[in-house]
Formats: structure tokens, C-alpha cells, sequence
């Protein structure tokens, strides 16, 4: 049945990753670097079942690997990202012909971005789909960098009084002159400049890592992890909407029953269930061995909570026979008080009527009889639901909870 996988990864020549290199692996082109001068080619280009190119409105025409040594000859160098790789799974459900056009909507949420699609298919029941989106935007004279700063590295330092501060990356140099030092991660967890470290007999192998303790903030001063994290919700959400829609379209056309993924967690989902890992074509041992074990728990788990269920929906339906029974009761009780007090109240009008007959006439016993009698049913009700709420517990209050009477007294 359908899945939801959609994994995004960054690629910077910082990293040692390549753009080309990417696009030469997903496409099964053989495609030249300029950047290294090495050619990217790799094999089982048999699987690549579709390939193409989006490009914004008013691009360069631009070949998949012209596009993409554009691409890295405008990377400036540092952390900076020339591109992001998407790999998603299609729905085995849906035939290669609509597979594309999914892939192809999908592209259509970076209208202004270059995108690279590749389909690839193994015939093993796996079929996926690799999209490079370009970092930067494409327009006519080419990649596109943003006039305005996107974010700022700020690194936690602290001064020769021990005190820490953040200094931002663009003041760093006039930081370190001021005799600040920036602050590192310990193994045994604590945060400490290089200075305190040698003073302890540590050293850079005693840090967890090379890079100093930072945070990278974004224009409006919040943290560019939390927008970015965002970003990708909204991405993972997206495929969700386009698959399913392929999904339910489909369905309708056939007359069969429509699936759907779910970009959702287990956690979000309210699922009780651990999630395994992907093992991908070519799984490691230890991951299928992990997925084993996990496999295991889930059905010791999913056995668990149908029985917790099922005891739940037990206690529920015994709940609401009780309720039903003793509301039946209430309303018995209630409508045999109501009768009693009409009965009651019917015989003392009634005598009443025939004295005043006897006295004054027919006409006026009858208006009489009509005064006392008009309201009785509210007034019994009411005293019937003050007995029930007494005879439940609430000896001294009214079903509102308002005190209505007391032991002893009417």
C-alpha cells in the first residue's frame, strides 16, 4: 500500500558534496564539473524510469548540466547550500504516467527555483522520486542572491570576568581583540572557553565537537532552525495533499477504495506505535535486524492497546446502560409524583368547587377550578426533580445545585 516518505537534504561544496555530482547520479547523465573538472557518471542508469527539468518563467535556457555549474559558480563558498535534494516515495498505487505529474505538482511548490526530477524504479515494489531544488532563485540574468542578509551566526562567548556574551559573526574580530573567547561543548557536558579547558588538563580531544557553542538567527531576530523546520512541515504536508488527491482521483475512476498517506508522526497521529527505520533497495544488516526487533514490540504494543481498547469500550457501553436505566427510573418516579400531586390537588380543588357551587353557582365554581388547577404541572415537576436530587445524594441542593430545602422542612 502507500507510504509516506519524503527525506531533504542539503547540498554545499563546503561539505564536500557536489550539485552536479547529484544531478549526474539521479539523472544517470554523464555530466561535467567544472568547478573540479571531473566527470560525475554512475551506474544502474537502467532504473531511472523519467527524468526533466522545471524552470521558472523567463530562465536561460540551460541544460541539466550547464543549470547546475551555473549554480556552483554562484556559490560564494562557506556553509552556504547550492542546492536541495528531495527523495519522496510514489505510491505504488498510481500508474508512471500519473507518478509524473505528482512529481511534476510537487515541483510546482518552488515556482521560482530551478527543479531537477528524476523517477526511479527498480521494478522491486519501491518506486521514488530524487528533486534537486536550486538554493538561489533563477530568473533571466541568472541566479539570483538575496540583497537582504537571510541570517547571522552568533556564537556564545564569554569575557575575562567570566561572564558569557553573544557576539555576532561579522563582530567577531573585534570580539577576540577584547580578549573574549568563544565557548565550546565537553564531553563531560559542560561549556567551557579553551582558556578554563587548559587550565584543567583539557584539550581539543576532550571537546564533543570542533565548533564552537552557536546559533544561527534569522532577519527578525528568531532562530533560522525554527523557520526552516517550518518550511519543511510545510513541504511535508504539501506532498501529502498532492498524493492524495492522485490517490482519491484515481479511486473514483476505478471504483476502489482510496488510501492515503499521512506526513503526520505517530506521536502527532496519537498512534502507539515505534517507528522503524528506512532500509532503502539495499538495506544494512543492522537496520534490518533493528526493524526486527521493533516489529516485535509494535505487535506486543498493538496487542496491548486493542485489549485497553476493548475493556474502554466495554466499561463505556455498561456506563451508558446504567445511565439509561437510572434516567428511566428518575422518569418514572418523577411522572408518578406528578400524578399523585394532580390527583391530590384535583380532589382538594374539587371540593372546593362544590362548596363555592353551593354558595354562588355553577359559573363561578368552574372559573375556580380552572385558577387552581392552571400551573400545577410545572410546580409538581419541580418538586419532583428536588425528591430526585435528594434521593441521588444531594440531600440539601436542586439538580442545579441551588439550595432548595431542608431535612425536616417542605
Amino acid at each position: 500500500m502507500a507510504i509516506y516518505y519524503l527525506d531533504a537534504r542539503g547540498i554545499a561544496p563546503s561539505r564536500g558534496s557536489s550539485t552536479v555530482a547529484a544531478a549526474a547520479y539521479q539523472s544517470g547523465d554523464r555530466l561535467r564539473d567544472e568547478r573540479t573538472g571531473d566527470l560525475k557518471a554512475y551506474s544502474r542508469a537502467e532504473r531511472v524510469a523519467a527524468t526533466g527539468m522545471e524552470l521558472p518563467d523567463g530562465a536561460p535556457a540551460l541544460d541539466r548540466e550547464g543549470l547546475w555549474n551555473l549554480a556552483e559558480a554562484a556559490w560564494p563558498g562557506g556553509p552556504e547550500l547550492t542546492a536541495k535534494r528531495y527523495v519522496i516515495a510514489l505510491p505504488r498505487e498510481l500508474d508512471a504516467e500519473t507518478n509524473i505529474g505528482v512529481v511534476r505538482e510537487f515541483c510546482g511548490l518552488f515556482p521560482d527555483r530551478a527543479r531537477d526530477w528524476a523517477i526511479h524504479d527498480d521494478g522491486d515494489g519501491n518506486p521514488h522520486a530524487h528533486v534537486l531544488v536550486s538554493a538561489l532563485a533563477l530568473d533571466e540574468s541568472g541566479f539570483v542572491r538575496p540583497k537582504a542578509q537571510k541570517s547571522s551566526k552568533i556564537y556564545l562567548c564569554r569575557d575575562a570576568r567570566g561572564e558569557d556574551v553573544m557576539v555576532a559573526s561579522k563582530d567577531w574580530k573585534a570580539a577576540k581583540a577584547a580578549g573574549i573567547e568563544k565557548v565550546f561543548n565537553f564531553k563531560d557536558g559542560r561549556r567551557l572557553t579553551m582558556s578554563e579547558a587548559k587550565a584543567e588538563g583539557l584539550g581539543n580531544d576532550d571537546r564533543k565537537s570542533r565548533a564552537p557553542v552557536s546559533v544561527t538567527a534569522a532577519p527578525d531576530g528568531g532562530r533560522a532552525f525554527d523557520a526552516e523546520k517550518a518550511e519543511l512541515k510545510r513541504i511535508r504536508a504539501s506532498w501529502a495533499e498532492i498524493a492524495n488527491r492522485a490517490l482519491a482521483a484515481q479511486a473514483a475512476a476505478t471504483g476502489e477504495k482510496a488510501v492515503e498517506i499521512d506526513h503526520r508522526s505517530y506521536s502527532d497521529r496519537g498512534i502507539a506505535r515505534i517507528p522503524m527505520i528506512h532500509e532503502g533497495s539495499r538495506p544494512e544488516p543492522w537496520i534490518v535486524a533493528e526493524n526486527a526487533k521493533i516489529r516485535a514490540l509494535n505487535g506486543l504494543l498493538e496487542t496491548a492497546v486493542a485489549r485497553v481498547t476493548a475493556q474502554l469500550a466495554a466499561l463505556k457501553r455498561a456506563a451508558g446502560a446504567w445511565f439509561a436505566r437510572k434516567g428511566d427510573a428518575i422518569a418514572e418516579r418523577r411522572r408518578a409524583f406528578i400524578e399523585r400531586q394532580r390527583a391530590r390537588a384535583m380532589a382538594v380543588a374539587a371540593a372546593k368547587g362544590k362548596r363555592k357551587r353551593t354558595e354562588q353557582g355553577d359559573d363561578f365554581a368552574d372559573q375556580e377550578l380552572d385558577w387552581e388547577y392552571s400551573g400545577l404541572d410545572d410546580l409538581f415537576a419541580f418538586k419532583a426533580d428536588e425528591a430526585s436530587a435528594a434521593n441521588s445524594g444531594g440531600r440539601a441542593r436542586g439538580l442545579d445545585g441551588v439550595p432548595r430545602w431542608k431535612p425536616g422542612t417542605r
